[in-house]
């Protein structure tokens, strides 16, 4: 499920940090900062700083001090800052605490780092898990560095552990819907690989702003497949019907969009297809689209289907490409097509003759 699943160290950070500490500490007992030139940990960056002019000889000044080449430095770029007696420092040269290497622990399914060290416990919430770990590592260190933690981690392992909720979509890859204009998070899908480079959207469920939503829903209601979804040109399968519902609370609306021959009951005898797909929480996902799709087939077709003959004619309808799986996701646990310009009437008959099916 996630890219990475064993723990993983980054030595060379390890030894960096150490480097960069010692440095550190040597410039405090000189009465100086250690700055770098570019990103580097922790530590404040030249590029970074207020009202600061290039002197020559790779000296630096700004009115509350003075920036030089530091003696000794473990990598390239280093300058020694002398602040200038009763100015105002900047906040990046304010309060330079020494920094400690540590490891952390990423829980995979509540999407949480969790970092203890002696005192210090620090937890960050609503993390990317889709990325690597190297990625990962960096992204957390980044932020380390945003808050000022005080330490810098070069290992992290991955936990799983029963997750507080259900996520839509566990890996962490949150798919998006969008035109020329917009783009929308999708909490929901179910699509038909039907041609190369394009789908056929049956249901997709989003989550934007007003005019996002609008316009998302106006590029669909056209029918020229101007919108996208996981990385495929979409266009709807006729006509498509639309349910919001506000957010308050992220101010956002939660919008569906569905095609009227997913929705039961509204088939016309002029559809080529119907669909049946499955929301909601429930482990036998097959089961419930055998169901489905044998009522959805009594509703359409005009002779009788028995309940009893929903697992054998769900195998060979299959089997015969009478129905087609769709590619699902978040809060869409399954999907098919039923194709309807099939012979049905002959594929009963012959099951019957063969006696697989029984009456």
């Amino acid at each position: 499920m996630y890219e990475w699943t064993q723990a993983y160290e980054d030595v060379y950070i390890k030894e960096r940090i150490e480097e960069a500490r010692q440095a550190q500490k040597n410039a405090v007992q000189n009465g100086k900062i250690l700055v770098a030139s570019y990103e580097q940990f922790w530590l404040p960056v030249l590029s970074d700083l207020p009202d600061v002019e290039y002197v020559g000889r790779q000296t630096h000044r700004a009115p509350y001090g003075t920036f030089e080449p530091a003696s000794d430095a473990p990598f390239h770029g280093a300058l020694w800052f002398t602040p200038e007696l009763g100015s105002e420092l900047p906040p990046a040269l304010k309060n330079v605490k020494e920094w400690h290497p540590t490891s952390a622990v990423v829980d995979m399914n509540a999407r949480v780092v969790k970092i203890q060290m002696e005192e210090i416990e620090i937890t960050f919430t609503s993390i990317d898990v889709s990325l690597n770990a190297h990625d990962l590592l960096r992204e957390i260190n980044r932020e380390l560095v945003r808050v000022n933690a005080g330490v810098y981690v070069w290992r992290i392992e991955p936990v799983d552990e029963a997750p507080p909720v259900r996520h839509l979509y566990p890996n962490g890859r949150i798919p998006a819907l969008s035109n020329a204009h917009t783009r929308a998070d999708v909490t929901g899908y179910a699509l038909l690989a039907d041609r190369p480079y394009q789908r056929t959207l049956v249901y997709v469920g989003i989550a934007a702003h007003k005019t996002s939503v609008e316009s998302l829903w106006a590029s669909l209601i056209r029918g020229r497949g101007s919108c996208s979804l996981r990385g495929a040109s979409v266009l709807a399968d006729g006509e498509v019907k639309m349910v919001t519902q506000p957010l308050a609370e992220f101010n956002v609306l939660h919008a569906g969009i569905l095609c009227r021959k997913a929705i039961p009951g509204k088939w016309d005898a002029k559809d080529d297809a119907v669909y049946a797909l499955v929301f909601g929480e429930g482990n036998d996902v097959e089961a419930e689209l055998q169901s489905l799709a044998l009522k959805r087939l009594q509703e359409a077709l005009a002779f009788p289907i028995p309940d009893t003959w929903a697992k054998t004619l769900w195998e060979h309808a299959l089997d015969a490409e009478y129905i087609q799986r769709l590619e699902t996701g978040g809060d869409c646990r399954g999907g098919v097509r039923i194709d309807l310009t099939k012979p049905w009437q002959e594929l009963v008959q012959n099951l019957l003759e063969q006696e697989v099916l029984t009456v």
